[in-house]
């Protein structure tokens, strides 16, 4: 009874897991760095300075958002939920390396998200769905004045078909 108790406690933990609170700090404190350079006009994209943002708003973790990513990123999604009222990137990770701990991957997936930014630029102030089809739409999100708070889950999704293995993060953004 007791090591069934065990393995059902296990197997709870682990389809729930969310990311430590020192992770979820760097997450909010890798957004702010970006967020604060385009606010201050010192962010520079490819060698082109952006200019300065005036209403853009502080980030803080938001347990909330955090618990709806972390349902989404259990699915090991591929495409965006377009759950209304909320801001979503996804971050994939594909490795044959084994999966070690999953706080690792909070940080990989906000600097790749800003990376995008400098992989795709970022040719206009005004968002539009041209812009976003560029390829900076995970950058616009952590870049877009009005949001303040952030949530992300990460699941370790195993192998897929061909063996490798696979993390998913997906954070949440409010307002849009």
């Amino acid at each position: 009874m007791y090591s069934q108790f065990i393995l059902a406690s296990f197997v709870f933990v682990g389809i729930n897991c969310q990311f430590s609170s020192n992770t979820q700090q760097f997450i909010v404190d890798i957004h702010n760095s970006m967020r604060s350079k385009v606010a201050t006009g010192t962010y520079s994209v490819n060698g082109t300075v952006k200019p300065t943002c005036s209403n853009m708003r502080k980030m803080s973790w938001d347990s909330t958002l955090a618990t709806s990513a972390q349902t989404y990123a259990n699915t090991c999604p591929t495409t965006h939920s377009n759950s209304a009222g909320i801001g979503e990137n996804l971050y994939m990770r594909t490795t044959s390396a084994n999966i070690g701990g999953l706080d690792v991957y909070g940080g990989a997936a906000s600097v790749a998200w800003e990376q995008e930014f400098q992989k795709f630029g970022w040719a206009s102030n005004y968002f539009d769905m041209p812009l976003f089809n560029t390829g900076i739409g995970n950058a616009t999100q952590m870049a877009w004045a009005k949001t303040n708070l952030v949530g992300c889950g990460v699941k370790n999704c195993g192998k897929d078909a061909s063996g490798m293995n696979r993390v998913s993060v997906v954070c949440h953004y409010k307002p849009l």
